[in-house]
């Protein structure tokens, strides 16, 4: 009588982490306010001169700015993101997923959109300026890279706080 035995395993299991989902516990310095537009989670994020938070609109927003990370926030109502009015959760020192444009490498600066053509999307990060419509951010770089476009996590340490 042959007996069957399993002899491999297929990893299905789910994601390393999500678009805004801080990487550890680590010492993370959270901070809320108002989303002043539409945010989708895990966007590169600045104040607005009303004291909310918005998608930078400038790259001299990015390096003005003491920005962050748009953490999840599983109560949002859209589910991938917040609304313009919502209460938003703001990662300005810690790690953090996020979503790039290209492959980055761990340790480079991490660079944010501020300009954007028609399919690109203000907040994403990449490995570089793209010409001149992305800018390093200020504090930031890859603490887990990735290649292609994909999930990598961003060190952000902003020591003036927001």
């Amino acid at each position: 009588m042959a007996t069957a035995i399993q002899s491999s395993v297929v990893s299905t299991g789910p994601a390393a982490g999500a678009p805004g989902q801080e990487y550890d516990c680590g010492f993370n310095d959270v901070v809320s306010g108002r989303a002043a537009e539409d945010i989708p989670f895990g966007r590169y994020v600045v104040r607005s001169a009303e004291g909310d938070w918005e998608l930078p609109d400038s790259l001299a927003e990015i390096t003005a700015n003491d920005g962050g990370v748009a953490l999840i926030d599983a109560t949002a109502k859209s589910g991938v993101g917040y609304l313009a009015g919502d209460a938003i959760r703001v990662l300005v020192r810690g790690r953090v997923w996020v979503q790039t444009e290209q492959t980055v490498a761990q340790s480079d600066p991490a660079f944010v959109r501020g300009l954007i053509a028609t399919t690109e999307v203000k907040g994403a990060f990449r490995a570089d300026a793209d010409t001149a419509n992305a800018v390093a951010a200020p504090g930031c770089n890859y603490f887990i890279g990735v290649t292609g476009a994909g999930l990598a996590v961003v060190t952000v340490n902003h020591p003036k706080g927001t």
